[in-house]
């Protein structure tokens, strides 16, 4: 996969705000544009973005220089200390941060103002706030999923990076 397409994949999130994180297990998942009722592939009622990223690989966001949450806060308390039960909602240092941050997000959501992709996989969203969120592919096996960019509840196809 080229740099020009991942950058094309991506492109749809300009100017778009991200409206809300959170996760699946160890998947972060990033809502992008006007939030709306979908279904779930099981039926179920459920409030999405227009555009939903979801990344398996490593990341972060930073803003103004410092990393405010990243990949690895799944497994931590938010004293720092290792979880054994990190799948448990609520008791990582990434549960507690993006609650705080989803508060902030609501007033007024950081708009993607620039997509910088590299040539394997990896990119940079650039947004106001002055935050920054990365993922980078970190590991060379050829058939694991890195991230996907989708339209939850519309038939359209998934862009997957693996």
């Amino acid at each position: 996969m080229t740099e020009a397409e991942v950058n094309d994949a991506l492109q749809p999130l300009m100017g778009l705000p991200l409206q809300c994180l959170g996760r699946a297990a160890n998947m972060l998942w990033a809502h992008f544009g006007e939030m709306r009722e979908t279904l779930s592939p099981l039926g179920q009622k459920r409030e999405t973005g227009e555009w939903a990223l979801h990344v398996q690989c490593p990341w972060r966001i930073c803003q103004s220089g410092r990393i405010v949450v990243a990949r690895g806060d799944f497994y931590y308390s938010p004293s720092g200390d290792p979880l054994d039960d990190w799948d448990t909602f609520g008791k990582s240092a990434f549960d507690v941060t993006v609650a705080k941050l989803g508060g902030g997000f609501t007033d007024s959501p950081p708009h993607v103002t620039m997509i910088r992709a590299d040539d394997i996989g990896g990119f940079s969203l650039q947004l106001t706030g002055d935050y920054q969120l990365n993922v980078f592919p970190a590991d060379s096996y050829i058939d694991r999923e890195h991230w996907r960019i989708f339209r939850p509840g519309a038939q359209h196809k998934h862009f997957v990076f693996r």
